[in-house]
């Protein structure tokens, strides 16, 4: 297991765990499958960005998150370029790049994407609440928002509602680099635990009246 995996793969069992929240709970606010989370806390599967950031949104954490070293503690932040840290998807389709620190409670996650010829999102649209804003750093990219499409070119930035059906796929024959930065909903510890309480609740039936 290399050293992002296991980073990835304690992060995540120690979040979940410490939410109070099961592997079921977690994948339907994430909407992926339980046994998706399970490899990924064995350390046996690395997730595509795709799924990292259901995961990140399930769990109320910026992409970023599962990178960085420590936890939200800080209230400014400086990220060398030299310093970034990065995550490959297992299919080697794309790779992203944290650009935002351990910033306590975020209200936004940004990060770079490496897309060479004919990468894509994934076959499923992604979707979650709040703003996105790409900007087309260099080569091409088409993002599908809604049914409709939108093409980039370097200079070229898109900002839309991300609770509309999206994926975005490099349609040219060199790489594109994007740059993403997304609204994030702004919650302390204290918010997260009552949420993954609540949801517990609902899902076990024992909600108070």
């Amino acid at each position: 297991m290399d050293s992002v995996t296991k980073r990835i793969a304690d992060k995540l069992a120690r979040t979940r765990e410490s939410m109070g929240l099961t592997l079921q709970q977690l994948a339907n606010l994430a909407d992926v499958a339980p046994s998706t989370i399970q490899k990924i806390e064995a350390g046996t599967m690395m997730p595509s960005i795709a799924v990292m950031m259901k995961i990140a949104r399930g769990l109320h954490r910026k992409i970023g998150f599962f990178l960085d070293e420590e936890d939200g503690s800080a209230e400014v932040t400086l990220v060398r370029k030299r310093d970034r840290t990065a995550a490959d998807g297992t299919d080697e389709s794309f790779s992203v790049q944290s650009l935002t620190g351990d910033l306590v409670d975020p209200e936004m996650d940004g990060f770079m994407l490496t897309l060479p010829p004919g990468a894509t999102s994934g076959e499923e649209m992604l979707h979650h609440r709040g703003d996105e804003l790409v900007f087309c750093v260099r080569g091409k990219a088409t993002f599908t928002i809604g049914g409709k499409e939108y093409a980039l070119g370097p200079g070229d930035s898109l900002h839309f509602k991300s609770d509309q059906p999206h994926s975005w796929k490099n349609p040219g024959r060199s790489k594109a680099e994007l740059i993403l930065i997304c609204s994030l909903p702004a919650l302390s510890e204290k918010s997260i635990l009552k949420s993954a309480t609540a949801a517990h609740n609902l899902q076990t039936g024992q909600a108070h009246k």
